[in-house]
């Protein structure tokens, strides 16, 4: 009843091969033998236990290549790994029968159209159980599909609301039927369920934005469309109805996983001591695709309406804890950062130094001592750079870090508020490695820089 074969795909610019792995299953709802090809993520290591969401693909004979090679693309930066699910077509006597299970009705009196319920319902109660129990797959799934395949897709979309969570529809043939699907739309968006979904229609510019209708289906979304449905309308320039599969399918990942990232957001300070309702400068470069970022200062976790976070230098003022998260279009890729903050005083300075002399300091077998001395008073960001052992810093009594490396060589910062004066700094680090790139942020700076030499001290 079932069949695997192995062959493989490269992408278009050579060197890595995919694995199509080609399945099949008897479908008793339509009583014939349908194949399945299978595409895993190239980091998958059977017996891990990982698993992956899940992108299902019609028309399988012609895009199974192509959506994986796009998917692999968009993967370096802006989407998780997922495994997919495509779809070849049955073809009877030679006839294809994609008009047969992608339409929703007969229109034409045709003996193979209409049978788009059935379909959904070999979807839904078999092959959606079967991949899931046998490939590595979870979570939420997206369903992607062109011309008569996008009529199917916003088909299932109204019909069956919690099959799949986001939907990529190339120039899909919205005329179906005398306008159904539009009718559909008109009375199905008001009453929505399941609204927060991702769903993404593309057309060409000009007259097949008209004749293939998807102008006037956009104009019906943008009237009743509920406020939590992530979705819009792409229109493209000198693409062919053929072609439109590429940029939607690219596009589409992206739309899908809007404010995907791999890493949590990095800000800096990470944490320290603040004056209280004294504000100080925030370091924050979240990556550019990330458009939703809100943070908190008092602890509260940030939601939509909390203050957005700018790209660059912004003046923040903490009580208690910084919270920056980032936003994203399914909620269990958002990230959040935490900062740590003490409210307290202004650390005292010695206001002048015995027997020290300038010009660096103290440095013997993981250990440097001396002072620094500071020429203005404000907040004062210490950093220690791409760190990679063990070090300790303290500034006086007040220890900045204790930091244990880890797999990610991140800078990680502290603040402090510092008047005039010299303060004594200690570092530790490992013997016999080299000494830590130790840098600072000085009061009306945007840059770390090493601490010059002139301000250093030593015994």
């Amino acid at each position: 009843m079932k069949s695997t074969v192995l062959v493989f795909l490269l992408l278009p610019l050579g060197g890595f091969a995919q694995e199509i792995i080609k399945d099949s299953i008897y479908s008793e709802v339509l009583k014939e033998q349908r194949k399945i090809e299978i595409v895993l993520p190239d980091n998958y290591k059977p017996g891990s236990g990982e698993r992956y969401e899940a992108t299902y693909v019609t028309d399988g004979e012609w895009n199974t290549k192509i959506v994986a090679q796009l998917q692999r693309f968009v993967q370096i930066q802006r989407m998780p790994p997922n495994v997919i699910v495509s779809l070849p077509n049955t073809y009877v006597n030679g006839e294809n029968m994609r008009g047969r299970d992608f339409t929703p009705t007969k229109a034409n009196d045709l003996r193979y159209e209409g049978g788009a319920d059935k379909f959904i319902t070999f979807l839904k109660d078999e092959l959606i159980p079967y991949v899931e129990k046998k490939y590595p797959i979870k979570g939420l799934r997206t369903l992607y599909g062109g011309s008569l395949g996008g009529v199917f897709g916003l088909y299932t979309f109204f019909k069956e609301p919690f099959l799949f969570q986001s939907y990529m529809l190339a120039d899909p043939a919205f005329w179906w039927d005398n306008k159904y699907l539009i009718k559909m739309a008109a009375d199905s968006l008001p009453v929505l369920p399941n609204a927060g979904r991702t769903l993404l229609i593309t057309g060409r510019e000009g007259e097949p934005m008209k004749y293939m209708m998807v102008k006037d289906m956009d104009s019906v979304f943008r009237a009743k469309a509920p406020a939590t449905l992530h979705w819009k309308t792409l229109v493209y320039t000198g693409e062919t109805h053929n072609s439109m599969l590429f940029k939607t399918v690219y596009d589409g990942f992206i739309y899908t996983y809007e404010g995907f990232a791999r890493d949590a957001i990095k800000f800096h300070p990470m944490g320290g001591i603040v004056l209280k309702d004294k504000p100080f400068n925030l370091f924050c470069y979240p990556e550019e695709q990330l458009n939703n970022v809100r943070y908190t200062t008092d602890g509260t976790e940030p939601v939509l309406t909390s203050p957005a976070i700018n790209r660059g230098v912004s003046p923040v003022t903490v009580s208690s804890q910084l919270i920056v998260k980032a936003f994203s279009v399914r909620d269990e890729y958002d990230k959040t950062t935490k900062g740590n903050f003490v409210i307290g005083e202004t650390l005292r300075a010695l206001p002048k130094l015995k027997n020290a002399k300038p010009g660096g300091l103290d440095t013997l077998a993981g250990h440097i001592d001396g002072f620094i001395e500071i020429k203005e008073p404000g907040y004062y960001l210490f950093a220690l750079m791409h760190p990679d052992q063990e070090t300790k810093v303290s500034i006086g009594d007040q220890q900045m870090f204790d930091f244990v490396p880890a797999k990610e060589r991140d800078d990680v910062s502290y603040m402090l508020p510092l008047e005039k004066g010299f303060y004594p700094l200690h570092i530790t680090y490992t013997a016999g490695k080299n000494a830590p790139e130790f840098r600072y942020i000085v009061p009306g700076k945007d840059e770390p820089e090493v601490i010059p030499a002139a301000l250093q001290y030593h015994k």
